[in-house]
Formats: C-alpha cells, structure tokens, sequence
C-alpha cells in the first residue's frame, strides 16, 4: 500500500472514531445535530493532527496548521450554535470584520514565527555534529 493512502485511511479512521464520539454526544445529551454540527470539524481537526504526528513523529507545519484552523472554527462557531453569544454569526460578521483579517494574519504571523524559529533550531544542532 502507498504511503498516501496508508495515511489517509489512518485520518480517516481516526475521524470516524471522532465523528461517532460527536454523534454519540449529540444522541445522549438530546441535542440536535443542527447545533452539533462544529463538533464534526473540530473531529476533522484533531484526526488531522494526530495523522500528522503519527507520520512525522512530531508536529509539523502542514499538519498542524490546517488541523488548528479546523479545531478554531469548531470552537468558534461553536459560540454562535450554543447561543453562548447573544448574536447570529451574520450580525457578529458584519459588526466585527476588520477583526477577522487582523487575527488571520496575527496567527499565520505567529505560525510562521514558530515554525520558522524550529527550523533554525535544527538546522542548528545539525552542524554541531
């Protein structure tokens, strides 16, 4: 078998393991799946992850990166389907949107900081042999 499809048959286990915990959770607690719904991306955030580490043995950028983005929206629109904010997504949109491009760009920025900064630390212990 390829390495590709090994890997993806591992994200998606691992995502149908997640999904069916998110259903279960929806199921037991009454909910519905219309407001459940973030769980599933969120699912998709954490299989994504652990894919990545199962592959590299270790968090790297084209991982981690998607896999966060995916557990933030999961958290985030979270907020709007638990009414947990007293505003729909469009209202909170549409008040809030010069903030979205800014915390975009401050978390790629802070993204990149990191995964550049480990680049060099091992670029660094490298030449030292």
């Amino acid at each position: 078998m390829k390495p590709r499809v090994f890997l993806t048959l591992r994200f998606l286990a691992t995502f149908l393991i997640f999904s069916t915990v998110a259903g279960l959770v929806t199921w037991v607690g009454g909910l519905q799946i219309v407001q459940t719904w973030p769980f599933f991306l969120g699912a998709a955030g954490i299989a994504g992850l652990l894919a990545g580490i199962r592959k590299r043995h270790r968090f790297s950028a084209g991982f981690t990166i998607p896999s966060m983005v995916f557990i933030a929206l999961s958290g985030f629109f979270c907020l709007f389907s638990f009414h947990l904010i007293p505003m729909r997504l469009k209202d909170f949109v549409l008040s809030y949107w010069p903030a979205i491009p800014a915390v975009s760009l401050a978390c790629l920025a802070l993204s990149a900081v990191y995964f550049g900064w480990r680049r060099r630390a091992g670029r660094g212990k490298n030449s030292e042999r």
